[in-house]
């Protein structure tokens, strides 16, 4: 990292870290120049499209309809950012408890993501959000994948060693975040921050802006931290209460833009450029809001489409209960409808091949005891949605 990048930035102390190199240690949060007034236009577009999307929310039948899609988006381009790939096929695949095809460990890898994405979710209910919860979300995110990440890459915990970032050698880093101790003491006054009864009038969108930035620069793992840190986005303002359900993902906008995000943020660090990072922060809310609407719509339509395609096939309360169930799980198995339907077998065999002949599921080839059924109209609403955002 060179010193002279960061000389007159408002926003650090250096310190000496290994082989004689300095590290980046920001100062807390807020900033003192944060100037409110240049982010009313972008964070008042921001703010519509979240209403819109949280009505949107309030509205759906099951938000889960949305939920999990978003989801599945969010897990596989949060970790495409990261050099992770699998296809939405394998990641559904494994969701519903098949067996991973190669690349196996990158499918595992993104199936964890989601797995951590959900608990930690699911742990806002009982537990304010905190480091804990980043640390466990950790933990799921790299469980049975973290000696493929590096050997110094140990899943719930804090980086032991300097970590540096866009070389192989800290001499030629672009970056290198706190060292360990200072890591862990800048965490405590973000966590602290986040806790804050004083708000000071920031919203909650620059808010998740200006948190992000402090997590991502601290850099507290030693593997994992833009994944952990886009998660905290969406949980801080859930836990705000900015979005009433899960259904806020920036990853799928950030990997289109994911060189000007780098530059955002480092910007941030060299030249203290708050305004210009949140600004595009902003801007990346405002669209993937827009995005998920356009998902749900895509969704909504499919499903009434369904329910047409049923009177076809008898429109029985088990077809239905199916295919709202593909929904959420848009792969399964005839075991498990029997199961979810409470039915023998043979009735939900028969179910399976109603649902066939109208299009609805169609077998996944290479799979058997148990064969595995898809539902390819909402994977290639997630694959479109996806490939528009690219």
């Amino acid at each position: 990292m060179k010193r002279d990048d960061f000389a007159r930035s408002p926003a650090r102390r250096l310190v000496p870290t290994e082989r004689g190199q300095v590290a980046f240690v920001p100062h807390d949060l807020p900033p003192p120049d944060l100037d409110l007034s240049r982010l009313a236009a972008p964070l008042a577009i921001a703010a519509q499209r979240l209403g819109e999307l949280n009505g949107i929310g309030r509205t759906l039948p099951d938000p889960w309809l949305l939920i999990q899609p978003l989801q599945v988006r969010e897990a596989l381009t949060s970790s495409s950012m990261e050099g992770t790939y699998t296809t939405v096929d394998q990641l559904l695949l494994m969701d519903a408890g098949g067996s991973a095809r190669e690349p196996w460990r990158d499918t595992v890898e993104v199936h964890n993501y989601r797995r951590a994405l959900a608990q930690a979710m699911d742990s806002l209910a009982d537990v304010p959000l905190s480091l804990r919860t980043l640390r466990n979300a950790h933990r799921t995110l790299l469980a049975g994948v973290a000696r493929h990440r590096g050997a110094d890459a140990r899943a719930g915990e804090f980086k032991q060693r300097q970590n540096f970032i866009g070389a192989h050698e800290i001499e030629n880093a672009r970056f290198v975040p706190p060292p360990p101790s200072e890591a862990i003491a800048a965490l405590d006054r973000l966590e602290k921050y986040i806790h804050r009864e004083d708000r000071g009038g920031i919203p909650d969108l620059v808010d998740a802006a200006l948190i992000h930035y402090q997590f991502e620069t601290i850099h507290p793992f030693a593997d994992g931290n833009g994944r952990v840190g886009r998660m905290l986005i969406t949980l801080h303002l859930h836990a705000r209460q900015a979005i009433r359900q899960p259904l806020l993902y920036l990853s799928p906008v950030l990997e289109r833009r994911k060189d000007e995000y780098i530059d955002h943020l480092f910007e941030v660090s060299r030249a203290g450029r708050w305004g210009e990072w949140i600004d595009f922060f902003l801007a990346v809310v405002a669209e993937a809001c827009q995005n998920a609407i356009d998902t749900a719509d895509a969704l909504l339509a499919l499903q009434k489409e369904y329910r047409s395609r049923l009177r076809d096939a008898g429109r029985s309360a088990n077809l239905v209960a199916i295919t709202d169930l593909l929904f959420r799980s848009p792969v399964v198995t005839i075991p498990r409808l029997a199961e979810h339907l409470g039915v023998q077998y043979r009735s939900a065999q028969l179910n399976v091949e109603s649902l066939v002949r109208v299009g609805i599921l169609s077998e996944v080839s290479g799979t058997s005891n148990p064969k595995y059924f898809i539902a390819r109209e909402i994977r290639d609403i997630i694959t479109q949605t996806m490939k528009s955002d690219a």
